[in-house]
Order: C-alpha cells, then structure tokens, then sequence
C-alpha cells in the first residue's frame, strides 16, 4: 500500500475494454510528510478522488481486476482510501 498524492487523470481514445468507463488518476507516492517519495504511477480510482487529494493506492493487481471484473486487465494499482488527516510537521 502507498500513500500518494492525485497529480491529474489519464484519458485514451483507444484502451482495454476492462478501463472502459473507469477513471484513471496519476498520483506521485509521497511520504508522511507531503514530500514527492518516487515516479507518478496510474491507478484505478473507484471512489472519486479530485486534484491534490491524498490518497491510499493498492499494488495489488488481483485485487484492482476483480474491481473491473476482468482477470486479463492491465491495470495494477487502485485508490483504495482518502485520508483527511492533516500532514505530520
């Protein structure tokens, strides 16, 4: 599990029929502190986070194809949580 931060969102003409449909957001891992923490990665984002939300993104690529009901979908990451806590100092 990562905690990230939503950068924008990703949008294709052409994609799996899985991701049809599904909203797609590029967020950066960041640590307790808000600092950049690694490369922006695309997750699945079933719940709807908007622009700069901290979020809790899951690796687990089963887990994120049993959410598009699709064992052959390419996609890996997904939101799982927001956290409305404020950032440590």
């Amino acid at each position: 599990m990562l905690l990230a931060r939503v950068d924008g969102y990703a949008v294709s003409s052409i994609a799996h029929p899985s991701l049809k449909a599904q909203k797609i957001v590029l967020c950066t891992p960041i640590d307790e502190h808000g600092v950049d923490a690694g490369s922006p990665i695309a997750a699945l984002d079933p719940i709807g986070a908007g622009q700069h939300a901290r979020v809790y993104i899951t690796t687990d690529g089963s887990w994120t194809q049993n959410t598009v009901h699709d064992e052959t979908s390419p996609i890996r990451n997904q939101v799982i949580g927001l956290v409305d806590a404020p950032l440590s100092s």
